[in-house]
């Protein structure tokens, strides 16, 4: 999916399934392309004689490193996949709008805020599963939300389809307004994983 391309599935917030399928596809069809050449680097020392291993040793230790990168940006993209899940199998999508773009942090960290509800709304902190480190197009027009925002939750955002997991960007600013939210709200973050903070900074 390029930067700017229509997403390959739906993004209207009628059906969030496409989008989880695509991003666990993605994750492991980036780790194919990394982690299997380096694991056959790896392993094809082994397919020689023993006199001969010591000059491939290099090679082998490099595909070696290469495996466990790939393994840690895989597990890393399942992981927030999998969060940005529970929470939509949770909360029903709801679209928000505006959404102001706080700040841009790099490596891959998004800081936003929602505009339509009254009071001090929360600094989001968001992070796109596969790691794209932008703004994505036109997220400042709205997003569609599954979540409660002293806990997080996930987003779509529409036409470009990208998925966001995010949690307050203070988390004990927010302390006051989780412990008073009802045990209906505390029950649902829990289900959805968010109750707690999530460390995937």
């Amino acid at each position: 999916m390029s930067e700017t391309a229509q997403a390959p599935y739906a993004t209207d917030g009628t059906d969030f399934k496409g989008a989880l399928r695509y991003y666990y596809r993605s994750a492991l069809a980036r780790f194919a392309k990394l982690g299997l050449p380096s694991a056959v680097l790896f392993v094809q020392m082994f397919l020689w004689p023993m006199d001969v291993r010591g000059y491939l040793l290099p090679v082998a230790i490099v595909g070696m490193f290469g495996f466990l990168f790939a393994f840690f940006l895989l597990y890393g993209r399942l992981f927030l996949t999998w969060r940005c899940a529970r929470a939509l199998r949770t909360y029903p999508l709801e679209f928000r709008s505006p959404v102001e773009k706080v700040k841009l942090e790099r490596p891959l960290r998004l800081h936003l805020r929602y505009g339509d509800k009254a009071g001090q709304p929360v600094t989001l902190l968001a992070k796109d599963p596969l790691g794209r480190s932008r703004w994505p197009d036109g997220i400042a027009n709205g997003v569609w939300f599954a979540g409660d925002d002293p806990f997080g939750g996930a987003a779509i955002v529409p036409g470009s389809g990208e998925l966001l997991f995010m949690q307050p960007t203070e988390w004990a600013l927010s302390a006051k307004e989780r412990d008073s939210a009802g045990e209906v709200r505390i029950g649902q973050a829990k289900r959805a994983g968010i109750k707690r903070a999530v460390r995937y900074r």
